[in-house]
């Protein structure tokens, strides 16, 4: 099913209702704003008097980003908030896929049949000023949100001059929107006897760790499903408080991670170290700024699976720590800091494997039954 929106007119009443309700709720973003309204986010930013409607071609604007410098990216998802300032550098775009490349900096991966919308955001009415494009998936859900931090005369008026000449390709009034069925809960798919003997098999004889994509696709399975079947002693749950406490450990050990965060059409992956850590209520916060220009806020109570994960390379064991929400949908991963042909990060070893020593749950189940 499809859904018709005007991009010709403003729906004031809309922008009011929401608002409304940020007036009682000031931290009420825009994300959480539309669904609070049963919207998408972009009927709900389209409806902002400073946005502007500026086509589908997002490859011509990706490409001219990295005239401007550094920019901020933010990506999220329902409970992850990745933002990265960096100055974009080897991208590289195909049709179906695409990536930038630069470790450290802004580092994407593309899932490019996803963009399908764009939204000039020109935001005057703060004391800063805030210029941003904001790219949309089929559905109107955000996938990156891309600000101007170059705020020279010369550097706005080439942005603005970016945007107007996007906004001559748009030659309709309204746009399909697809509507998409609330997701499910997740539930457990037990595999049969012959791909369960697959999938043991497959795993321990991969040899590069993108080789999994490919094997969850064969054997149709999800991957929080494939972790709670895999072979003996390559995953293990964890409960919750081991996010904080794996991050809180990365810190104490001056230990570089690599630290993943996507939705439908973009992953942006942070490498470093981590300084400043900071819970707000449900949230867990990196605030790196002033370290390496980098932001995480993860609501990681809210995750529903989190599961430590090794998998078999040409360069020995790679160890992720991964949280899902109750979809059963990927909110983060982490790894260690490993270039190919490294072996991985023997600190990371040593934090991962206290991590399931400290907070695995089958560990946890084991000594209440002895505490019993």
């Amino acid at each position: 099913m499809t859904k018709s929106v005007a991009i010709s007119q403003k729906d004031t009443a809309l922008w009011q209702s929401y608002q409304d309700k940020k007036a009682s709720n000031p931290m009420l973003f825009p994300t959480e704003g539309a669904t609070a309204l049963g919207i998408s986010e972009f009927e709900l930013l389209l409806a902002a008097p400073y946005s502007q409607y500026i086509g589908s071609d997002c490859k011509a604007v990706l490409k001219q980003f990295k005239d401007f410098g550094e920019v901020e990216s933010i990506v999220r998802n329902d409970l992850a908030v990745h933002e990265k300032t960096a100055a974009y550098h080897n991208l590289k775009l195909g049709d179906k896929m695409g990536i930038a490349l630069n470790v450290g900096g802004l580092d994407l991966r593309f899932f490019m049949g996803r963009w399908k919308h764009m939204l000039a955001v020109t935001d005057l009415s703060r004391d800063k000023p805030s210029y941003s494009i904001q790219f949309f998936n089929e559905s109107g859900a955000a996938i990156d949100k891309v600000y101007l931090r170059d705020l020279s005369e010369e550097a706005i008026s080439r942005w603005q001059a970016m945007i107007a000449e996007q906004a001559k390709t748009v030659s309709v009034d309204s746009i399909e929107l697809e509507i998409t069925d609330a997701p499910k809960n997740w539930q457990l798919k037990t595999l049969d006897d012959a791909a369960q003997s697959e999938l043991e098999k497959s795993w321990l004889g991969m040899k590069d760790v993108h080789e999994f994509h490919g094997l969850l696709q064969k054997l149709k399975v999800d991957r929080a499903s494939s972790y709670a079947q895999a072979p003996e002693g390559m995953t293990a749950q964890l409960e919750t408080v081991a996010v904080e406490a794996m991050f809180e450990k990365a810190r104490e050990t001056k230990c570089p991670i690599m630290i993943f965060v996507g939705n439908s059409g973009l992953v942006q992956i942070q490498t470093g170290t981590v300084k400043t850590l900071k819970r707000m209520g449900d949230w867990f916060n990196i605030l790196d700024k002033d370290h390496n220009n980098f932001t995480l806020h993860l609501k990681d109570q809210a995750l529903a699976q989190v599961w430590c994960v090794k998998r078999p390379t040409v360069d020995g064991i790679v160890t992720c720590i991964e949280g899902f929400d109750d979809n059963g949908v990927s909110i983060f991963s982490v790894f260690g800091q490993r270039m190919e042909g490294n072996a991985e990060l023997e600190t990371w070893q040593k934090i991962t494997a206290e991590m399931i020593e400290k907070f695995g749950i089958i560990q946890a189940e084991e000594r209440q039954a002895v505490n019993a």
